[in-house]
């Protein structure tokens, strides 16, 4: 799959053809007609209106890397290969609700796991600073992980137990596997399973 790969890379293979899907049905405005012989349409323009709005990717807000030895790969004729393996970027779209909201696709292959995920960093949450003075607050998170173990979570900050007014981050999470195939001998299919 090497040979393959290094002709298209992580951004092409990942990022364009799944990542950005899913970004798009995030966060489009709700179609105009979603069921039907024009739903199709309608939804498609919606999510055309969010690859519109989004800002120019500025090189301080991608990160692009290749594994050690990927050239090592027998099927990559290029051994002076500069195909990226790993890529991060922040998205800003561009419209009244996602405005000031960074949205941060990671993807990457031959890391410790698969890696394909989107993060929506919500907006500093409003008085924190009054709240909990001196403190640092992180924003509000939700991920959407397709790889490894499909998920859905919300990291959000909530108030240490007991007297002490410290904000710490906890997750609220649906994990396919555990969710749906827990109690049962079926399991959620890879991708590419046919």
């Amino acid at each position: 799959r090497g040979g393959y790969f290094d002709k298209y890379g992580i951004i092409r293979d990942i990022l364009q053809n799944h990542l950005l899907q899913v970004l798009t049905l995030v966060a489009m405005e709700t179609p105009v007609v979603l069921d039907g012989p024009k739903a199709g349409k309608a939804i498609r323009d919606s999510k055309v209106a969010v690859l519109n709005a989004i800002s120019e990717i500025k090189l301080e807000d991608a990160v692009l890397g290749q594994y050690e030895n990927y050239a090592d790969d027998p099927t990559i004729k290029n051994k002076d290969t500069n195909c990226p393996t790993y890529a991060m970027l922040k998205l800003n779209i561009n419209t009244p609700r996602w405005a000031g909201v960074p949205f941060i696709l990671k993807a990457g292959k031959a890391l410790n796991e698969r890696k394909a995920e989107i993060r929506i960093q919500f907006k500093d949450a409003p008085a924190a600073s009054f709240l909990f003075p001196g403190q640092n607050v992180p924003r509000n998170e939700l991920v959407m992980r397709m790889q490894p173990h499909e998920a859905v979570y919300m990291k959000t900050n909530v108030k240490s137990p007991g007297f002490a007014s410290k904000p710490i981050q906890s997750e609220l999470e649906v994990n396919y596997d555990t969710r749906f195939f827990a109690h049962t001998q079926e399991s959620n299919p890879d991708a590419y399973t046919r």
